[in-house]
Formats: structure tokens, C-alpha cells, sequence
């Protein structure tokens, strides 16, 4: 497994941090699809180990996420149709 990401956009927790990271298509992937990482840990650590957010938190995650274009204007229009928002 490679390490490419393609974008990536992080929010600090009170000393951790949550990330979430684009991969490339076919990286980790079914073909053709890209694949998000979602993922968290202490800041200067590594980003592995669970991931737990508030509600608020995965908001402000997810709306960062949209604003840098990690998340697909595609993903949010369907995000937008499950969710009637």
C-alpha cells in the first residue's frame, strides 16, 4: 500500500486530531472509485487508532472536508438527498 492522498483536510481536538484524506483511485479502492480515509490520533503521532468525534466536531470535519474539495460536490448532493437537508 502506497501513501499518496490526493487532498486532506484536518480539525484539532484538544491535542489530537481528525483527518480526513482522498485517495487515489484504485488506491484502496473498488476500480475507479476514490476512497476516503477517515482517521485520528494525538497531534505529532501518527494518524492511527480510532477516531471519536462529537457530533459537532464530524460536522465541522465533514464541512471542511466539503470547502477543500476532499469530499465531492457529487458526495454532497447525495449526502444532501439521504438526509434532506
Amino acid at each position: 500500500m502506497t501513501n499518496t492522498i490526493v487532498a486532506s483536510v484536518p480539525i484539532g481536538l484538544a491535542g489530537q486530531e481528525a483527518r480526513i484524506e482522498k485517495l487515489p483511485p484504485d488506491e484502496n479502492g473498488p476500480s475507479g472509485q476514490v476512497t476516503l480515509r477517515i482517521s485520528g490520533g494525538r497531534r505529532g503521532d501518527g494518524m492511527a487508532g480510532p477516531l471519536t468525534l462529537s457530533e459537532e466536531q464530524l460536522i465541522e470535519l465533514l464541512y471542511k472536508a466539503s470547502l477543500s474539495e476532499v469530499l465531492s460536490n457529487s458526495f454532497i448532493g447525495k449526502l444532501r438527498e439521504k438526509i434532506e437537508i
